[in-house]
């Protein structure tokens, strides 16, 4: 009986594991797919849906802020640089396409076995930077998302509002919002990480 037990636990652990690779295989593919122009489209958002985006019921959204003891400006240069959030473990970062960053300029945020094209809708100087999904690598789970920066000076310090709602494709209308104080303490300390590059 014990034999038998522990004959079927390894071909599980065995089963699991070559499971996972494979899974592994597709998802950096996939992601290479996407930092190379392509992969899955999601719904890309015109700088006036935004708003009502991020309000949305159906959306899963996210606020972290972090006040930051320089001007504005210096914080908006820090989110222009590339590489943004590669200071998180795991994250390669932010990469503009080109030397843009104004309207209409494309980025790519990845990781080893994730990435995610984006568009710059609003383009704000020291004060708004909004960008929306275009493309993702991974299938079926993302119907839409953006990222809203939005930054606010007060006595030469800055207060950074950052945004990130998704919409899934399945599941809507489930209450999403509810697991936003969940997800809150890793997008502060996500943020925490942008006055490394002030």
């Amino acid at each position: 009986m014990i034999e038998t037990l522990v004959v079927a636990a390894v071909v599980l652990l065995v089963a699991g594991g070559i499971a996972a690779a494979i899974t592994a295989v597709f998802l950096h593919r996939w992601r290479r797919a996407v930092l190379a122009g392509g992969g899955f489209a999601v719904h890309p958002l015109a700088a006036e849906q935004v708003d009502e985006f991020l309000a949305d019921r159906g959306v899963f959204a996210v606020t972290a802020t972090r006040e930051f003891t320089a001007p504005a400006a210096k914080v908006w240069d820090a989110l222009q640089l590339d590489g943004g959030f590669s200071w998180l473990p795991l994250i390669t970062g932010i990469r503009y396409r080109d030397g843009s960053r104004s309207v209409g300029a494309m980025r790519s945020f990845d990781a080893p076995l994730f990435a995610v094209q984006e568009r710059v809708v609003t383009h704000t100087p020291h004060t708004r930077l909004t960008v929306t999904g275009t493309r993702i690598s991974i299938p079926v789970l993302v119907s839409g998302f953006a990222q809203d920066y939005r930054l606010t000076e007060h006595d030469g310090r800055t207060t950074l509002a950052w945004t990130i709602a998704v919409r899934p494709r399945v599941g809507g209308f489930l209450p999403l919002r509810w697991g936003a104080p969940f997800a809150r303490p890793f997008a502060t300390w996500a943020i925490k990480g942008l006055g490394t590059r002030i």
